[in-house]
């Protein structure tokens, strides 16, 4: 790749990042303030890196991103920068700023006004061609602003997203066949993996580019077939965990398969005994504690290579097991789990938990969940991977129901900020009656406080059977 083209792929989001300080600091302090200063002087250096060898163009285009002609990877820790900066551009109808080589002899005078008219454009009904004019009039020719796309590519871009929960719906429930198909053949033959480990990787390959959308699939809730929607949740949770840690592609692709199979031994436990509403006999808890070795049996009969059934035997075995080594079932060859088999049991307890079940009517909330795991950190639980999980999930996990301060229901969908993991993105629902529940704005609360002051929070979370609310469904289905 020539040193042009790596510029933007090395700088791109650099520079986006400086661009939003440097607007938002002109419009809340004066031109001699320090932070109006530093904010201007980052801008001109990354801007006349970025220009040294000519012209660069900042474009939005079927929302994304494009500098210098190339995509803007997606980040997870400047997903909220580009955020803003799409909102930016698409309320005063910039498709794009295109900065020339003369851009390098701008003053820091020149830069403040620029902002400042970036800012201001928006209180004009005509923002694009108030702000075009402006711009030759205070003679800052070195920059121009051009109209965004038109409807055909919002379409376009819509198509993509409305492909993107398509292609995760479709590998949810292929998922789920998957190991269905498993569990019933393994008893009767030798069954292959190699479509199970086809869907592994395509789930390995969507929680490296969303996942926040494999986490809002963990809520989906089948009441037919709950071992393998529970499997394939756990799958998704453990997986998303496992990137969070920085996982190699290939550890990533053994542990989704380890989610999935997980439960694999339950297929031999009646239905009456796992949909009991009553306590278990001594008998029946047997057959519920048999079921780790009973999955181990049943892996050991796979058709697949000695090297991949030696890395996705050790986890089913021991996700029932606590990091303490109490839970079942008891083991004498080691006094410590594997990574994997830690991981499960996070996954496994949190999914169970927040799920209904015959014995528990009612599910904790999410949140509740994590405050309960967190007192068992360190016994049942390994206590960073732990806090890695609830950092990842956030105070208030990503697809919980929750009341906000103003009254209104909402859903929590993403934590764009990294750091910022207690003000999350949330979709507001409206009631509809009857159960139905329609899909609002989309509120970051983060930017509600911080620069609106607002004041907007979270008062608490509500279990989504008490509302009649399927979060599931608004993940599945672009707005």
């Amino acid at each position: 790749m020539s040193e042009r083209k790596s510029l933007p792929e090395r700088l791109g989001h650099e520079f986006l990042r400086a661009l939003y300080h440097m607007i938002n600091t002109v419009r809340l302090y004066q031109d001699n303030n320090q932070l109006v200063q530093n904010s201007v002087e980052l801008f001109r250096n990354i801007l006349n890196e970025l220009t040294i060898d000519g012209d660069m163009g900042l474009l939005l285009y079927r929302g994304r991103f494009h500098l210098g002609g190339e995509k803007l990877p997606y980040r997870r820790n400047a997903a909220i920068v580009v955020y803003k900066m799409m909102e930016f551009f698409s309320k005063r109808g910039i498709g794009s700023l295109n900065f020339s080589k003369s851009s390098r002899e701008a003053s820091a005078e020149n830069m403040i006004t620029f902002a400042r008219l970036l800012n201001e454009s928006i209180k004009n009904k005509s923002a694009l061609e108030w702000l075009e004019h402006n711009l030759q009039k205070h003679d800052l020719s070195w920059v121009q602003a051009s109209p965004r796309q038109n409807e055909d590519a919002l379409h376009d871009d819509e198509n993509l997203e409305t492909q993107k929960f398509e292609k995760a719906r479709k590998n949810y429930f292929l998922a789920i066949e998957a190991v269905k198909e498993v569990a019933n053949r393994v008893s009767q033959g030798v069954v292959g993996v190699r479509r199970t480990r086809r869907i592994a990787q395509n789930i390995v390959d969507m929680v490296q580019v969303d996942s926040a959308l494999m986490i809002g699939l963990a809520t989906i809730r089948d009441y037919d077939d709950y071992t393998y929607a529970h499997s394939v949740n756990v799958a998704l949770l453990a997986t998303c965990l496992g990137r969070h840690i920085e996982l190699s592609d290939i550890m990533l692709e053994h542990l989704t398969i380890c989610g999935l199979f997980h439960d694999l031994g339950k297929v031999d436990v009646p239905k009456e005994v796992l949909l009991k509403h009553d306590a278990l006999t001594n008998g029946e808890w047997d057959l519920i504690r048999a079921h780790p070795v009973n999955g181990v049996r049943k892996i050991l009969m796979l058709n697949a290579n000695a090297s991949l059934r030696s890395r996705i035997l050790l986890g089913p075995y021991e996700h029932h097991l606590n990091v303490d080594m109490s839970g079942y079932p008891q083991t004498t060859f080691t006094d410590h789990l594997s990574l994997i088999g830690k991981i499960l049991r996070i996954a496994d307890a949190y999914e169970a938990m927040t799920n209904d079940r015959v014995y528990r009517p009612k599910p904790f909330t999410p949140d509740a969940v994590l405050k309960k795991m967190w007192k068992e950190a360190g016994k049942s639980f390994d206590r960073i991977l732990l806090k890695r999980f609830i950092h990842m999930m956030g105070i208030y996990p990503i697809g919980s129901v929750v009341e906000l301060s103003d009254g209104s229901i909402g859903l929590v969908m993403d934590y764009p900020d990294e750091n910022e993991r207690s003000l999350p993105l949330v979709l507001l629902l409206a009631d509809e009656g009857h159960g139905h529940w329609q899909r609002g704005e989309m509120v970051y609360l983060a930017d509600k406080n911080i620069k609106e002051g607002l004041g907007l929070n979270i008062v608490r979370g509500i279990p989504p059977s008490e509302r009649c609310i399927n979060p599931a469904e608004f993940f599945l289905h672009v707005k």
